[in-house]
């Protein structure tokens, strides 16, 4: 970039105002022109001098490549399993980077089996999720589980395993009384079955004893 030398058409009037007064057709007059005259010399001696500085410093802005700003961070891990986080630790690792909280405790209802072994005010969950890259400033939703959620997770997984337990001893004593009434039945029809052979071996042995001429008592 290359600069003229048009200012000094802004600093020479100054020059001509100042030295300039009086009588010009006098001695003092011409004294005064030949000041103006050296003057305006040396501001364009002056102007040329600085005139390549100035040039290389524009130059050098121009060219000068902007340097970028990451406004970003990642959201760190909050909720990794083994390893337990509570909402003020979270908190904590949030704001140090520059980003916002707000809060969310899980509700009775959402209460789960899943949750009986959690700890009081345990990270959970996260909106936007761990491992995201958001800008400063951005607003983290943390979810968070209770010591009364986790309470009640832990009456329905023994609910359940009571229930469970309890369909489990009655499939087996059903089982158990389908096996006494098919003994029952199987001994039932080996009685009948003994006592139909004894009449059919008795019958066959009077038939026997009539052919011979034998009586058999009853």
């Amino acid at each position: 970039m290359r600069l003229s030398n048009w200012g000094a058409l802004f600093i020479c009037p100054k020059f001509l105002l100042e030295y300039g007064k009086g009588d010009y057709m006098g001695t003092k007059s011409n004294k005064n022109i030949s000041g103006v005259i050296g003057a305006i010399g040396a501001v364009g001696g002056l102007i040329t001098a600085v005139t390549p500085l100035v040039e290389k410093a524009i130059d050098n802005a121009q060219n000068k490549p902007t340097e970028k700003i990451d406004t970003k961070v990642i959201i760190p891990e909050l909720y990794r399993k083994g390893f337990p986080i509570d909402l003020e630790q979270a908190e904590e690792l949030l704001t140090e980077r520059g980003l916002k909280v707000s809060k969310s405790k899980l509700r009775m209802k959402e209460a789960d089996p899943k949750y009986r072994d959690y700890e009081d005010t345990q990270v959970i969950d996260s909106n936007p999720k761990q491992g995201a890259k958001v800008k400063v400033g951005t607003t983290v939703c943390l979810r968070y589980i209770t010591a009364e959620v986790i309470e009640e997770s832990q009456k329905i997984f023994d609910d359940d395993v009571r229930i469970k337990q309890e369909a489990k001893e009655q499939k087996a004593a059903e089982k158990q009384e389908k096996k006494e009434r098919l003994k029952e039945s199987v001994s039932e029809t080996m009685d009948s079955a003994k006592s139909g052979l004894g009449k059919i071996f008795k019958k066959d042995r009077k038939a026997i004893e009539a052919e011979k001429g034998e009586t058999i008592d009853e």
